[in-house]
């Protein structure tokens, strides 16, 4: 599925485009899968799951605050670098595939968000003198959901992935780390 995706994109897939990449049938193709759409979202899935892993080793590390947090912007970040035209499709097509993709994008999101939290709430009780705020995990989605926005600008052409790096790092070092209001 990921081949036939960067080749053609997945509006554009076909079950024989999968199987033939795969170099099966598309009987063995729906022993596996329900539909197309189950195909994809088991890559979304897989392809989530291990950028938030290394999220969440970046955020869960031991050291200074915030190049953990540069470290989590840039996981997640290097991930679209390696596969930019999957990354994108994410991105452009998820929502091809009705509620299940909207619900699983929204799940990445909202874990992605409850990381930042907990990055918030660790350096809160281990780091009192910093005076970091505790950030909703609603703020730390709102936050996720333009860093997202601004790397998929940056794989359309518009602008760098190293700007949205240290554009991102510095916004959520800038509202973790304020000075209580």
């Amino acid at each position: 599925m990921a081949a036939a995706v960067r080749e053609r994109g997945f509006a554009r897939c076909t079950v024989a485009d999968v199987a033939r990449e795969a170099g099966a049938s598309r009987r063995t193709f729906y022993a596996h899968f329900s539909d197309l759409d189950a195909c994809y979202l088991a890559l979304f899935e897989q392809f989530a799951e291990r950028n938030l892993a290394a999220v969440a080793a970046a955020v869960g590390a031991d050291g200074d605050p915030r190049e953990r947090l540069e470290a989590a912007v840039g996981a997640y970040l290097e991930a679209l670098e390696r596969d930019p035209s999957l990354g994108a499709s994410f991105f452009r097509e998820l929502s091809l595939t009705g509620a299940a993709g909207r619900e699983r994008l929204s799940a990445v999101n909202r874990r992605a968000g409850e990381a930042i939290h907990a990055l918030a709430l660790a350096v809160q009780a281990q780091e009192p003198e910093l005076g970091v705020e505790a950030m909703s995990v609603a703020s730390a989605r709102l936050l996720v959901a333009g860093i997202v926005q601004m790397a998929l600008f940056a794989l359309d052409g518009d602008g760098e992935l190293d700007e949205v790096r240290t554009e991102a790092a510095a916004l959520l070092a800038r509202v973790l780390f304020s000075s209580p209001r």
